[in-house]
């Protein structure tokens, strides 16, 4: 949720907490909660009176959950009537993907103008889940890569080859225009459209920017709102906001390594490290700022975050805390 101000009961609260207190209620609602899994939830709640307030508004707005039974949990925030059992941990992921985007808005309260994206991503023509990846032929014969998590839609007429990016990462092969007249290849984002001059590049629709990187032509940024329309070079990154473009800088082949499953860092700091790999992974990934600085390079497989994650105390001095499968903490190691 970009740009957000979430509340619970009435007053602002950290969305980190609202976006604990909503998986907590997607992991309850899975009809697979462990014993273990209860008794960290409660010592969530008692950590912080945040905590306690985050829970106390999210369950009295979906339905007073007191004993959190699948039944209940469904009933109130469903309305469907089907038996307990259909409700998997996969159903409680889908649930935590809708909370993590819109769900809030009506749970917590968030004012953004942001919060239809995940409705939008819903409908959108093509579309990839947390972890997939997708590559396809568009009518003209260009070659479309979805990312993780990404959302299009095709908006081809006669007189241009539109790609509307919901949300997400795309790169795009484009394939020469034959017919006439001519039509230009654009993708469209949230501020704006980057314009293919005989290109390889990707769009990455991020929080409040547009991110373009060039591997070989040129891409055209426009800015919504903005009047200059600089051009990316082969081996150049660069991006916009609504108003304005962001300054070119040089990238490596690194940056389009998810094309081939992989994740490269080189030097990376262990909390950009842990946002890119959260953007492969159900639930929440995260690090204390004690240990946020950390450097970390290496090639990674994305098809196996877990032991990505696990194996991280064996280069760095830290510790992986599992609150459960799908909220882990990286902390400052301790003495032994």
């Amino acid at each position: 949720m970009r740009g957000a101000t979430v509340y619970a009961q009435g007053q602002p609260i950290d969305l980190a907490i609202a976006m604990q207190a909503a998986e907590w209620l997607a992991t309850l609602m899975s009809g697979e909660t462990t014993p273990a899994e209860k008794t960290a939830w409660q010592q969530w709640r008692q950590a912080h009176p945040d905590h306690e307030r985050a829970w106390k508004h999210i369950e009295s707005v979906s339905g007073s959950l007191r004993e959190l039974d699948a039944q209940a949990s469904r009933t109130a925030l469903t309305q469907r009537s089907r038996p307990a059992s259909t409700i998997s941990r996969r159903r409680s992921l889908q649930l935590l993907a809708w909370v993590s985007a819109i769900g809030l808005t009506g749970w917590f309260g968030a004012r953004s103008q942001y919060a239809p994206d995940m409705a939008r991503a819903a409908l959108a023509d093509l579309s990839t889940g947390v972890g997939e990846r997708r590559e396809l032929t568009l009518p003209d014969g260009s070659r479309l890569h979805l990312n993780s998590g990404s959302a299009v839609n095709i908006r081809y007429t006669g007189t241009q080859r539109l790609l509307q990016l919901v949300q997400g990462e795309v790169f795009i092969a484009t394939a020469r225009e034959t017919g006439m007249p001519y039509r230009p290849f654009l993708v469209e984002t949230a501020q704006g459209h980057a314009q293919a001059l005989g290109t390889r590049y990707s769009v990455r629709q991020a929080d409040g920017s547009t991110l373009v990187a060039v591997e070989e032509g040129a891409v055209r940024l426009m800015p919504r709102h903005g009047n200059a329309s600089p051009v990316l070079r082969a081996g150049q990154g660069g991006g916009m906001t609504a108003q304005n473009t962001l300054p070119a800088h040089a990238v490596s082949p690194d940056v389009w390594a998810w094309r081939q499953g992989l994740l490269l860092a080189d030097a990376m700091p262990l909390r950009d490290f842990l946002h890119e790999l959260s953007r492969y992974r159900h639930g929440l990934l995260g690090c204390d700022d004690a240990v946020a600085g950390l450097r970390i390079s290496g090639v990674f497989p994305l098809a196996d975050l877990d032991a990505v994650v696990l194996s991280l105390p064996d280069s760095l001095p830290v510790d992986v805390r599992l609150r459960t499968r799908y909220w882990v903490q990286v902390e400052a190691r301790q003495p032994r």
